[in-house]
């Protein structure tokens, strides 16, 4: 019996190491130490280009990224994302950071939502909204939204979002917004 016990134990012990090596995909970024992830880019079929500050409507949905804001930290910079989200359904539904929005980089890695930010977006940072946030019927949701840990040396990056409706697995289109690193609003 001890015999069988030891043997699951190492059978598991081996599953969950080959787990982990199998889903770390990612690159480590040596200049902040976060790993970023490439896998977002492989979803989407449309893609939809628009300036700061310019609409894109897809999928009954108007997006509109209308400012990107910045407060350093000692792990990183934080980036947060000023955004308008219109829906023309008769049915509100849910997004979230984690979901919907991704930073890529111009080497083609990734940022994802990171929870530190929002803990510290909660207390410092003027009409910010936690995740998940609710577009209203026939609305539109606007405020500060994120963040994203994204390295020093970062000079510029686009911001995308996928207008997903109720539907959080529909990632077909993709809105993409060049950012510059001039366009971003350091916040004190």
């Amino acid at each position: 019996m001890k015999k069988c016990k030891i043997i699951s134990l190492i059978l598991a012990a081996v599953l969950a190491g080959t787990a982990a090596v199998g889903c770390s995909s990612g690159t480590k970024d040596q200049s902040s130490g976060h790993t970023r992830v490439s896998n977002n880019e492989e979803l989407h079929d449309k893609e939809i280009s628009v300036g700061m500050a310019e609409e894109a409507n897809e999928n009954s949905t108007v997006f509109k990224l209308n400012r990107v804001l910045e407060s350093s930290q000692k792990d990183g910079r934080y980036i947060y994302l000023d955004v308008s989200v219109s829906n023309s359904t008769d049915k509100a539904y849910e997004m979230n950071c984690l979901n919907n929005f991704y930073i890529l980089f111009d080497d083609g890695t990734e940022a994802h939502f990171d929870i530190r930010t929002q803990i510290n977006a909660v207390q410092t940072v003027d009409g910010y909204t936690e995740n998940p946030f609710e577009i209203p019927a026939n609305g539109e949701f606007s405020g500060v939204i994120g963040g994203f840990i994204i390295p020093e040396n970062t000079q510029s990056f686009t911001v995308c979002f996928f207008p997903t409706l109720d539907d959080m697995s529909n990632k077909s289109s993709v809105v993409k917004v060049k950012v510059d690193g001039s366009a971003i609003v350091k916040l004190s």
